[in-house]
């Protein structure tokens, strides 16, 4: 009986040293996470959606089928207007991205308006865009501010903030909408003066103006999620409004980890072939910084 318990107190002490050693399954699946996942903006296939031969409904599997991409983005002009306050339509769509094993991490709205006579009914207009977000599955909600000035973008922000912390929301900034909206060092002193954890940025190349590169380098510490615009592409099949290498060696030296989206606003190529050359040129940039996506 001694050498019997000996031997199951011993037994018993190897597994516990063996569990100890092992890492949790949360920090192993952190661990296998990629840094970078790339996401399909909907507003990518708007002329799909327009002529009817794609539906809303459709868009997560139709992502998954033509391009691999796994996590998508939604607008609200690319959603039945009748819809976007039907939580039994909404449901059904978080469903069908279930469903396809894509995943809805983030919903585009609006402008905010910061200027004090506009604010509150702004904030009136936004704040149903918040419960859509929760109902789709979403993580984030993409908005554009309308900036006054520092003091009442501030204001404005925090509030939206607040609003969006009820339902786990995290409130996104695309550069835009205003001039001083479309200063990445704007943006990125204006999350600092907010410092709440559901207000982040969304660098968009396109938004940025001619400082492209110096407002991504700024918005970068601040952002939840990156949108990679594209416009056109040369006979050499590159992007001649932005030096992509030069944009994704930016995102790789920084410490940012999400997901990135891309979001073809060009018309000299239609919506697959756009976006399919979308995916090559970020692949390809961004393996030239050392990083397979």
């Amino acid at each position: 009986m001694e050498i019997n318990r000996r031997k199951f107190m011993l037994k018993g002490s190897q597994v516990l040293l063996a569990a100890s050693a092992m890492p949790s399954l949360s920090w192993a699946q952190k661990a296998a996470s990629p840094r970078f996942q790339i996401a399909l903006s909907q507003y990518s296939l708007r002329a799909l959606l327009k002529d009817g031969s794609l539906t809303a409904l459709d868009f997560p599997q139709f992502t998954l089928d033509t391009f691999g991409i796994k996590t998508v983005d939604l607008w609200e002009g690319g959603l039945p207007k009748d819809k976007l306050d039907d939580k039994a339509y909404l449901t059904q769509l978080r469903e069908q991205a279930a469903k396809a094993g894509t995943d809805i991490y983030l919903l585009m709205t609006g402008a905010l308006f910061s200027h004090p006579k506009k604010v509150d009914q702004s904030l009136k207009q936004i704040i149903p865009s918040i419960d859509r977000a929760a109902t789709l599955g979403c993580k984030y909600l993409r908005v554009f501010l309308s900036a006054q000035d520092m003091e009442s973008s501030v204001e404005a922000m925090k509030r939206l903030a607040d609003e969006a912390a009820k339902k786990e929301i995290t409130i996104v900034i695309e550069p835009g909408s205003s001039k001083l909206s479309s200063k990445g060092k704007f943006l990125a002193e204006l999350a600092e003066k907010v410092n709440h954890p559901h207000c982040k940025l969304m660098p968009d190349f396109g938004k940025l103006k001619n400082k492209v590169y110096e407002g991504t380098q700024a918005m970068l510490p601040h952002a939840a999620s990156v949108s990679a615009k594209m416009h056109s592409f040369d006979d050499k099949g590159l992007q001649p409004d932005f030096d992509y290498v030069r944009l994704t060696k930016m995102i790789a030296e920084s410490d940012f980890k999400g997901v990135i989206a891309i979001e073809w606003e060009g018309n000299n190529l239609k919506p697959v072939a756009g976006v399919k050359a979308s995916q090559k040129i970020l692949a390809e940039s961004f393996k030239q910084n050392g990083i397979t996506i």
